[in-house]
């Protein structure tokens, strides 16, 4: 299934958990299945950094000179794109890496190799043409665990915590909400800005709401408004406050 169809199944309570990549140390952020997580609001119970080691695989007898396309994920393209313009072999997007070697063995497909684990080569019955074709071995990808359901975990036992908020669009209102954290001493790991559709914010207000709003540990989603500055004039007030210049921006 593709993310969206997972991201449905999952919020639907069809699948009980759902394990998604959201960054790469590589290819950077996931920015899909960042905004995924917060449209269908599921809960980060976990997560797993994996080592990520490509292989180039084809049909069994097939040899790496008579190969004439390589397909894959993007994202394993990009990663293994040293190695590929080494080759001379052109490339081309697939969704998914255990994907590409499915279609390959289905269709029996000459010629076509594709980058993916090892597993995938077992189990679709490909032969493994080079191992490690990664170009930077310092290559992890960060996976969530997600739920419809939070994790509370007790006072006083550490965590990391996710956090999704929006801001109006006025000077020093991204430093003032980082203020909060470094007076306090919290590290922060990483942080992104995405445009926020209109409705994201809204239902994760709701989300908080309905559940008593308390506060969430392991995954934290709140709205956080940037306080208007003393003497402002009330017609700026008024105009953030009816949204003619409010930019809807998603930081976590």
């Amino acid at each position: 299934p593709s993310f969206d169809e997972a991201f449905a199944a999952t919020s639907s309570r069809t699948t009980d958990l759902l394990m998604v990549p959201i960054e790469n140390s590589l290819g950077g952020t996931i920015h899909a299945n960042c905004d995924l997580q917060l449209q269908h609001s599921l809960f980060i119970v976990a997560e797993h950094h994996f080592r990520v080691r490509h292989c180039l695989m084809a049909l069994p007898g097939t040899k790496t000179e008579e190969l004439t396309k390589i397909i894959s994920h993007p994202q394993a393209l990009a990663q293994c794109d040293t190695y590929i313009q080494k080759l001379g072999i052109a490339k081309e997007a697939a969704e998914d890496t255990a994907g590409s070697a499915k279609l390959i063995s289905d269709g029996s497909l000459k010629g076509v190799a594709a980058i993916c684990s090892e597993i995938a080569a077992t189990y679709y019955g490909l032969d493994i043409l080079d191992k490690g074709i990664e170009d930077d071995p310092n290559n992890y990808t960060r996976f969530l665990l997600l739920r419809t359901a939070p994790v509370r975990i007790p006072p006083g036992v550490k965590c990391k915590t996710s956090i999704a908020f929006s801001l109006e669009n006025m000077a020093g209102a991204l430093f003032k909400a980082l203020s909060v954290f470094a007076l306090r001493d919290i590290d922060l790991s990483k942080i992104e800005s995405r445009p926020c559709k209109p409705d994201v914010m809204d239902r994760l207000e709701r989300l908080a709401w309905g559940m008593g709003g308390n506060m969430l540990m392991g995954n934290r989603q709140f709205r956080v408004e940037a306080p208007t500055q003393a003497g402002e004039p009330s017609q700026k007030r008024q105009r953030l406050a009816n949204g003619s210049s409010h930019y809807r921006y998603l930081f976590y």
